[in-house]
């Protein structure tokens, strides 16, 4: 896995653990709600689609196709057998801690003095872990490692990881400790995906 992304994702989610183990994650859901916006709004709900399928897609058919496009059968093997364990990982995980926690609330489901935001289509269960953030985490982890040296951009990678655990929070879908799980989920899952490819080293 890519050294500059491993440090600065880890910086990215330890900070958010210290938050959490400071202010917990109803008080600091409380205070981002407190920012609330029109344009935050917008900007959130946009940037939560980093980790749904109007960017996933795309990024795995770069990864899949163009980083290997030069390179013999063998490589292509590999990188196409660290997407689909790495990614699967990714997208079964958190179903498998929702199904175990299934009666987890979502923070629509606590406070209903919380304000909707239009065009978002509320949930009220299965809240742990966030799998938006999993499937995140584990994209850019992956794209941070197999994408061409130049294209790898750790800091917009663990930048947008990141704001897509945010954002979860500031849509009222997921609590603090949702995201936090599901980012160390996706991590996990990229890098055992990379093991099984031969991608083991950091790079």
């Amino acid at each position: 896995m890519n050294k500059k992304f491993i440090y600065l994702f880890l910086i990215f989610w330890s900070l958010l653990s210290i938050i959490y183990g400071i202010y917990g994650s109803q008080d600091f859901h409380i205070t981002i709600q407190s920012l609330r916006s029109e344009t935050l709004d917008i900007f959130f709900l946009y940037a939560t689609r980093i980790g749904e399928e109007y960017v996933l897609v795309p990024a795995i058919l770069i990864m899949a196709i163009l980083f290997s496009w030069e390179k013999d059968r063998s490589y292509k093997i590999r990188v196409l057998t660290t997407l689909l364990i790495g990614l699967s990982l990714a997208g079964v995980l958190p179903q498998i801690g929702k199904s175990l926690w299934s009666g987890a609330l979502r923070p629509m489901a606590v406070w209903d003095n919380l304000e909707p935001i239009e065009g978002l289509v509320v949930s009220y269960r299965k809240s742990f872990p966030s799998g938006h953030t999993s499937i995140t985490a584990a994209w850019v982890a992956l794209w941070s490692s197999l994408a061409f040296p130049k294209w790898r951009a750790p800091l917009l990678m663990s930048s947008a990881a990141l704001i897509v655990a945010i954002s979860r929070v500031y849509l009222n879908m997921h609590w603090l400790h949702d995201v936090i799980a599901g980012g160390f989920l996706g991590f996990l899952s990229a890098y055992i995906g990379l093991w099984a490819g031969g991608f083991n080293k950091t790079t």
